[in-house]
């Protein structure tokens, strides 16, 4: 379903006489999962079909170099709950899926005592009870990680048990969701967290049927490196349309109930996809592509039509939420507000961190260990620091494939020497144990 531009600003809170936003306004968070950050046609993709995100991106502010704090699924939305980092937090990988005891309370469960209504709708993954996180409502939600598309085993309501539902998974949550924007009061916060484009993917039809006939290379995004491993981009790209229309539906409804009220909508992907890079699939290296994901902001005071080409972070959006919301910080965070960003477009960060933190083979589905990380981007370059003391530092607007190493090139020196000096201090600012890779 597309939604035209009056529909979207309407959706944005913005009336016809004022853009001023209410002092409280309804939040919308939506998560993708396992989203390659090109796979948006507003991020320069001419191949896939998304209009509804596009139409978001146009109307709002679209982040080009967003990074995940921690490249899996289940540390991917500790961070976010949390505002921590996964190695603050111990919600460290797949394997390790509960919060450390005295983390503190979540951000939702921040927004909650304030008066927040909380919902989740979608997938959830980690052993933290969604109550025990804050969330006063669960219309529709997943308990585990991945699952089948067509009639998932999910849950309606808090204390609920897991029992088939009959349909597809996307359209079943946009559905739960649509129906909590109709009924919430305000002011509220949604996490929408989607299951697509996450494997085992299934799509209908009709979204295959776009791009039926075309060679896989040729559907590959422009800047997706061309000596990776084969990819099924038409399946890949039919989820990612069918979810999309269900993002379309859920601004349509959010425009239908909240026009006077106003609503902030954040759209990003929970981690990237490597699609062959390097010959891998799935996520957690350092690569752009596992760790750069699509972030797009919109409604409210928000800034229109604006392109924030410098590198910002996930652990920067619980932050951001309380600061849109008008609310204290109730516990320590580690990211940084991106409120000035959105609203102005000015001041936005100049650097981002990730890091990988469980060398335990147990860590993820496939039983083999990664070696542990932290990295820095900016804007051009990238340093990754492993545990064993191995450094590698790439320069994107020379080589944005990472295939050559500067870590050694003495013309590099003063970019590696800064980039070093600004990890030591993150690692500082944060109580990082791993400060002392950089002496290995």
């Amino acid at each position: 379903m597309n939604i035209n531009r009056r529909e979207w600003l309407a959706a944005c809170g913005v009336s016809k006489l004022s853009g001023a936003p209410p002092r409280r306004p309804n939040i919308v968070f939506i998560l993708s999962d396992d989203h390659h950050y090109q796979c948006l046609g507003a991020a320069g993709n001419p191949n896939i079909r998304t209009p509804n995100l596009d139409r978001m991106a146009a109307e709002g502010t679209l982040f080009t170099n967003a990074t995940i704090s921690t490249p899996q699924c289940a540390p991917s939305r500790g961070v976010l709950l949390s505002g921590m980092e996964s190695f603050q937090n111990g919600l460290r990988s797949n394997g390790a899926r509960s919060f450390r005891d005295g983390t503190g309370p979540t951000v939702v469960e921040q927004m909650r005592r304030s008066g927040y209504q909380t919902a989740l709708a979608g997938k959830w993954h980690i052993l933290n009870t969604p109550r025990d996180c804050g969330f006063t409502s669960a219309p529709l939600w997943l308990s585990e990680g991945g699952i089948r598309y067509q009639n998932p085993i999910m849950r309606r309501g808090l204390d609920a048990p897991n029992q088939e539902q009959p349909g597809h998974i996307t359209e079943l949550l946009t559905q739960a969701a649509v129906d909590f924007i109709q009924g919430a009061n305000s002011p509220s916060f949604l996490w929408l967290a989607y299951n697509a484009p996450h494997t085992p993917w299934y799509a209908p039809e009709r979204y295959r049927e776009i791009y039926a006939g075309k060679n896989a290379r040729d559907l590959a995004p422009p800047n997706h490196p061309k000596n990776g491993a084969d990819f099924d981009w038409l399946t890949y790209y039919a989820v990612i349309s069918h979810l999309d229309d269900g993002i379309g539906r859920v601004l349509s409804a959010v425009e239908k109930k909240n026009a006077r009220n106003g609503t902030v909508v954040f759209f990003l992907g929970d981690n990237g996809y490597l699609c062959g890079t390097k010959g891998l699939n799935g996520k957690v290296h350092p690569w752009e592509e596992s760790v750069r994901v699509p972030l797009i902001v919109a409604g409210g005071p928000v800034r229109k039509g604006l392109r924030i080409d410098d590198p910002v972070a996930s652990v920067d959006l619980p932050s951001t939420w309380l600061e849109v919301a008008g609310l204290e910080r109730r516990s320590s965070l580690a990211g940084r507000s991106l409120h000035t960003a959105l609203t102005t477009g000015k001041n936005p960060p100049t650097e981002a961190f990730a890091a990988w933190d469980d060398p335990r083979p147990e860590a993820l589905v496939a039983r083999r260990a990664i070696e542990p990380y932290r990295l820095i981007r900016t804007r051009r370059h990238k340093l990754i620091v492993w545990q064993s003391g191995k450094q590698a530092l790439y320069d994107f607007e020379a080589d944005p494939g990472e295939e050559r190493d500067l870590i050694e090139d003495p013309r590099s020196r003063t970019v590696r020497d800064d980039l070093q000096r600004r990890l030591a201090a993150r690692m500082a600012a944060t109580g990082d144990r791993a400060r002392g890779w950089l002496q290995n």
